[in-house]
């Protein structure tokens, strides 16, 4: 099987970046898995809406560390708390809502890997604590996410 890593990966100081108001560090990347899977941590603010959207070609599951989430998968709508976990399959359309005045903080992983990459392209890195560069328009970032196969439904971008 070719891709797959030979050796195991360990991730000391990974990556963090600004992704429209959530904080995102790359756990493992697809880079380091062979492109098997991608694993982010994700602190998601209070009041704070990730957008209804699809991934086409990737999984996408959460386990949630702290706060709560309000979940859409499909038609289903639930809350997600502190000690649950989810799963979104591809070409469902799903949405992350923190409705509460709390900040919720959970580890993603999307099948097979590529969504590091995503965040990379779209986010603002941290360097220092500091943000480093002004993230993509509305636009860009709509072209980013199509060409990577997540299509936004309602704009994430706007937000």
């Amino acid at each position: 099987m070719d891709g797959l890593p030979t050796m195991g990966a360990h991730t000391v100081d990974s990556p963090c970046y600004d992704l429209h108001g959530w904080t995102v560090k790359l756990l493992l990347t697809s880079q380091q898995t062979g492109g098997q899977f991608s694993m982010i941590e994700v602190v998601i603010p209070a009041k704070s809406d990730g957008e209804f959207h699809i991934h086409q070609k990737e999984d996408e599951s959460m386990y949630l560390l702290d706060g709560e989430l309000e979940m859409t998968i499909g038609d289903d709508v639930f809350t997600l708390k502190a000690g649950e976990s989810y799963f979104a399959p591809p070409n469902i359309k799903h949405r992350l809502r923190n409705v509460s005045d709390k900040p919720a903080r959970g580890v993603t992983l999307t099948t097979p890997g590529g969504s590091d990459e995503l965040i990379v392209q779209a986010g603002t890195p941290f360097v220092g604590g500091a943000k480093k560069h002004t993230p993509p328009s509305a636009e860009e970032l709509l072209k980013m996410t199509a060409a990577r196969g997540v299509t936004l439904l309602e704009s994430a971008a706007t937000s």
